[in-house]
């Protein structure tokens, strides 16, 4: 572009010369005034684009650095990529292999609690298990933690243990001589559950030789009054003094001491 602009302006001053010759000093004189103005201008012009093809090779030198970092930088990146990538897979293989070793444990202990529960007092018995039955399937599932499933196995076992040191008055469905009814039960630890039924009788849950458990009407006048001055001692949240209660576990050994 600075040859092309160059050799204009030779050519320019050429016409201009020859013209020049052959015309009067008055025209003489004006062709070299315009002939020097066209000159200022064309140099005036070839310095503008000095300047801008000076400012566009640095503009291009610049991105060009530019560019520069940031590949240095996107390589770093890649590089941190591939090794992060690298020991996350190396502790998911860890993290498998840890979790492949803790999931027969963490079923086992699933299953023995299940066991303590069925074989335990009959307290929102349901709910107990299906607690245990969630933590099952979730081990069994698409995405199991082992490790999570042992953890919230020891809070339920925790949950247990609190009920042995617990007593109080609620409501549950229990099944008595063969219908479900909705009834108040009053759980001393998880030693001994009494019911009241709607209609004010009262009785107990029983435990058979299989630690299955029924619930039974109780007929024995003094053990109705007792179990009776029981529930409307919780009733006004009197936790604390002397009640003479009929056990299960005493009367089962009667039964058999008379046989």
């Amino acid at each position: 572009m600075n040859k092309l602009y160059t050799i204009a302006l030779i050519v320019t001053i050429v016409l201009c010369f020859t013209v020049s010759t052959t015309a009067s000093p008055v025209e003489y004189g004006k062709q070299l005034t315009n002939l020097r103005t066209a000159v200022d201008e064309l140099e005036s012009r070839l310095e503008r684009i000095r300047s801008e093809t000076q400012a566009e090779r640095v503009s291009l030198l610049t991105q060009k650095g530019d560019l520069e970092i940031m590949l240095s930088k996107e390589r770093v990146r890649q590089k941190t990529l591939r090794r992060l990538r690298a020991k996350q897979l190396a502790e998911q293989r860890k993290s498998d292999s840890w979790s492949a070793q803790l999931m027969q444990p963490a079923l086992d202990a699933a299953e023995r609690l299940r066991v303590l529960i069925r074989t335990s007092l009959p307290l929102k018995r349901k709910q107990r298990l299906d607690a245990v039955d969630e933590i099952v399937d979730d081990l069994k599932g698409p995405m199991p933690d082992p490790e999570v499933a042992l953890s919230r196995l020891w809070q339920l076992l925790e949950d247990e243990l609190k009920l042995t040191a617990e007593s109080g008055l609620q409501r549950q469905v229990v099944e008595v001589r063969g219908k479900r009814l909705l009834v108040e039960v009053v759980h001393l630890g998880m030693g001994v559950l009494y019911f009241k039924t709607e209609d004010d009788k009262y009785g107990w849950a029983v435990s058979n030789e299989d630690g299955q458990h029924t619930f039974e009407i109780l007929s024995d006048e003094r053990r109705v009054e007792a179990v009776e001055r029981l529930f409307e001692a919780l009733r006004k949240q009197i936790r604390k003094g002397y009640f003479q209660l009929p056990l299960p576990a005493l009367l089962q050994k009667e039964v058999t001491d008379e046989d």
